[in-house]
């Protein structure tokens, strides 16, 4: 499965110069990371310096979908085994109604504003993804789920992708209780009253701190000690 998917990133690299395939980050999370091997399905994400938020995570995506359906690696949707879902950055304006361009973020900050509740799990999380089922060289079929996320929120997802259910479900509480909500894009102050914008931590909270780069990062901002993903099978 890797092998397929770093074959399709060499392609778009070639096709795409302002693409530098050395800087492509191709991480394999869910339970292999944790340690529990590939199992009978396998989660990859995707990320580059240049996957912003306007648009280029689904440029990405769409190419290495593309190449694995024409290998035959990757099931059609006209075969009916899996689907393909391309999301595109985009939220309904609070102001008037029309559409505007928005950062996964700003429509994450939008939900929690209006609804104080936000994105609840990873099924909503607002990343350009395929879920579906990968034929192997043995011609077996299993599922396969490839995420696209844009370099800044990489430690989020890293993070949230990795697990398991549990550690999420704990993490997430552990930072409500401190008036705060982990997402798999960012940290977000809770707003003390309905309506309120929440900060984004620690870039409007602490302007003068570091940027989150890995997921030792979070845990530091949190005031808790690295645990490495092996220890995460609550």
């Amino acid at each position: 499965m890797r092998r397929c998917i770093e074959k399709e990133l060499d392609l778009f690299s070639q096709n795409n110069s302002k693409f530098e395939r050395s800087r492509f980050g191709l991480y394999q999370v869910g339970g292999a990371r944790r340690g529990e091997g590939s199992g009978h399905d396998a989660d990859f994400i995707i990320t580059h310096p240049k996957i912003g938020v306007t648009g280029e995570g689904s440029q990405v995506l769409k190419s290495v979908v593309v190449g694995m359906v024409q290998n035959g690696r990757l099931f059609g949707k006209e075969e009916k085994i899996g689907f393909h879902m391309f999301q595109s950055g985009r939220i309904t304006s609070r102001k008037n109604g029309t559409y505007i361009n928005a950062s996964h973020i700003e429509r994450l900050k939008t939900a929690v504003h209006t609804t104080a509740v936000g994105f609840k799990n990873l099924a909503q999380d607002q990343y350009d993804r395929v879920f579906g089922a990968f034929r192997t060289s043995e011609d077996k079929v299993r599922r396969i789920d490839i995420i696209v996320v844009p370099y800044i929120e990489m430690p989020f997802a890293l993070l949230s992708w990795t697990g398991n259910v549990l550690f999420n479900r704990n993490l997430r509480q552990y930072c409500k209780d401190r008036g705060l909500y982990l997402t798999a894009h960012c940290l977000l102050t809770i707003p003390p009253a309905h309506g309120l914008e929440p900060l984004l931590v620690p870039y409007e909270t602490h302007p003068e701190a570091r940027p989150v780069k890995s997921e030792k990062d979070i845990f530091k901002i949190l005031g808790l000690k690295y645990l490495p993903p092996e220890y995460r099978n609550c």
